[in-house]
């Protein structure tokens, strides 16, 4: 008989086999959040620990320097370097983010629950003996522990948003061509080099002999939501309530997508003939709004070292030549290069 498959969990760890209805199909969809998770944050932990590789060298270089909590081996202690991570810490789609109360939500956390993920923690891993008070809802405990994410937060992910908000969202926007051109399943099958889509069961291989796991979305549908710092593999978060949520680290392009800022003297190389026909800056403009997701003001300032008035200045010098064009969503307006830009900087390289 198979087993259910507990919410949160690193796809090592057996054969996740995640089985569709076609109503499951029809509601799958591309996560979308405009306000980072919290669950960046205890992701970003995990790699902090156990320093994963030069994607994300320069954030922790960069973190180094900076102040951490005072309080924050008390998040080590919640947060192992891999592997599961108790789910009280990452609320779920509703209240995700700090702007749509993912604080609070961990704050009313109910004892129960506190009790109940902190036993299964301590199966794994040893726990200090503060954590007792915690698993027994003592609130001065869980306060601390919610006030040490949030400030933990503002430092590790709130500075580097815009530049985890271009990644995402040229990845968010490959999926959707994707799912545009070729269909849900191939969306699915290009997740990750281990996951295999086999319609109507989407396989997340893990290690021999850890075992299989079925789990039935039973028309709830899949939430694929990118997150910067998942790791080098997806992570299920899965339960017989809510909205099943399979977490994928999105399409990262070393070169440009650092998460701290190039010094000016390490501004992107543009070609020599579209320097020479639009000028320096302007040509670096263009070539900076040819990637799929493109940018706002404020991130094309900052990637090319320039103030936000001249960037606006030069966008819209592009934009009267028809080589970009800005769309507005919701309260922001996006800048990419249009076809004849793409063919312009294709021609003149």
């Amino acid at each position: 008989m198979a087993r259910t498959a507990p919410k949160n969990a690193d796809i090592g760890d057996f054969m996740l086999r995640i089985h569709f209805t076609s109503k499951d199909l029809a509601r799958v969809t591309l996560g979308y959040n405009s306000s980072l998770p919290v669950s960046e944050a205890v992701m970003s932990l995990q790699a902090l620990r156990r320093g994963s590789g030069p994607k994300f060298s320069a954030w922790r270089h960069h973190l180094a320097g900076k102040q951490l909590p005072a309080r924050v081996s008390l998040l080590g202690s919640l947060v192992p370097a891999s592997g599961w991570a108790p789910d009280f810490l990452t609320p779920g789609p509703e209240h995700a983010s700090p702007t749509t109360g993912a604080f609070d939500v961990i704050r009313a956390t109910p004892r129960r629950r506190l009790a109940a993920e902190l036993h299964r923690l301590s199966s794994h891993h040893r726990l200090p003996a503060w954590t007792h008070l915690l698993a027994d809802g003592d609130r001065e405990a869980l306060d601390t522990v919610t006030d040490t994410l949030a400030a933990y937060y503002d430092v590790a992910v709130t500075p580097y948003a815009d530049r985890m908000r271009a990644v995402l969202d040229a990845d968010h926007a490959w999926r959707v061509h994707t799912m545009a051109r070729l269909g849900v399943g191939a969306v699915l099958a290009g997740l990750h080099p281990q996951v295999r889509w086999e319609e109507p069961v989407l396989e997340l291989a893990g290690f021999a002999g850890q075992g299989q796991v079925d789990f039935h979305l039973e028309g709830r549908g899949l939430l694929l939501s990118a997150h910067i710092f998942c790791g080098s593999r997806p992570r299920a978060l899965l339960n017989e309530v809510g909205t099943p949520v399979l977490v994928y680290a999105p399409v990262w392009n070393l070169q440009s997508d650092s998460l701290v800022a190039a010094p000016a003297d390490a501004r992107p190389h543009v070609s020599t003939a579209l320097a020479a026909l639009l000028g320096r800056t302007r040509a670096a403009v263009l070539e900076a709004l040819a990637t799929p997701a493109g940018h706002n003001t404020k991130q094309l300032a900052e990637r090319l070292a320039i103030s936000p008035a001249s960037a606006s200045e030069h966008v819209a010098a592009l934009r009267a030549a028809g080589l970009v064009t800005s769309l507005r969503h919701a309260n922001m307006v996006r800048h990419t290069a249009t076809t004849l830009g793409k063919n312009l900087i294709s021609t003149a390289t």
